[in-house]
């Protein structure tokens, strides 16, 4: 995407495919012994990550690209010792394809004495918000770190997709919200919807839902996820507001 820093420019396959040609040569003249083995197919939760944290917007932005911008770019993962398969290249990737349910293609290299200073499972892999997240970002980093919270909260890894959905079937987590519109940037953002058995609550993106309510709109494309089926404590506390639809009354102050 034009305008965003160096930090947030996406790989291309070419990208990781210079990325693997100096990590052949690295590994050889650390480990001894480097073989690519070829692009290989991964459940993003049989992998072990090698990194401390990611960038929260970062992960947003792929999220974003991955659903809406067709982006398809391998990871690069090396098969170390015991076999473990560790990512080294591409972590943000990985856990969207874990969210979305997809498996993902890993150009591999095999150092049979490879092992990394930090081992990762997806859920234990930290976040962090950059003080440089640009504007057009901030409404996928909320979404993202809301999904990371919970996820951590329940130990549960959260499945992902996104859904068009009557508006007759959504229901809010918060009181009426009257005042000044959404910032306009927000208004690319999908709302952010929880899936609890047939129930859909709307996590973020209030104000957008009660636009389209009040515009005489019909359904709208959310992006909806799950944490295991799970009733998460926002949707007891919504119960208890008593709030069950969004109409002209809830959308213009209740």
């Amino acid at each position: 995407m034009q305008g965003l820093s160096d930090r947030l420019r996406l790989a291309s396959r070419r990208d990781v495919e210079q990325r693997v040609r100096d990590l052949l040569y690295f590994y050889s003249e650390e480990y001894g012994s480097a073989i690519f083995v070829g692009e290989r197919t991964y459940t993003p939760w049989s992998l072990v990550l090698t990194q401390g944290f990611i960038e929260s917007d970062k992960l947003g932005l792929v999220l974003r690209s991955v659903l809406f911008e067709m982006y398809r770019v391998p990871i690069i993962v090396v098969t170390g010792l015991g076999g473990l398969h560790y990512v080294v290249d591409g972590h943000h990737r990985v856990i969207v394809y874990a969210w979305l349910g997809w498996k993902i293609p890993g150009l591999t290299i095999l150092v049979p004495k490879y092992r990394p200073k930090l081992a990762k499972s997806i859920i234990g892999l930290d976040s962090v918000n950059p003080a440089d997240t640009p504007q057009e970002l901030i409404c996928w980093r909320h979404i993202v770190n809301t999904v990371r919270f919970l996820e951590k909260q329940y130990n549960t890894l959260a499945r992902i997709w996104v859904e068009t959905i009557s508006i007759t079937l959504l229901k809010p987590t918060q009181p009426p919200i009257p005042g000044p519109e959404p910032h306009a940037l927000s208004l690319h953002c999908p709302p952010l919807v929880y899936k609890y058995n047939q129930e859909y609550f709307v996590i973020d993106g209030h104000h957008r839902v009660c636009r389209e309510v009040l515009s005489s709109g019909k359904e709208v494309k959310a992006l909806v996820f799950t944490i295991g089926n799970l009733e998460i404590g926002l949707l007891k506390t919504a119960r208890m507001l008593g709030y069950d639809e969004f109409n002209v009354k809830y959308c213009t102050g209740g």
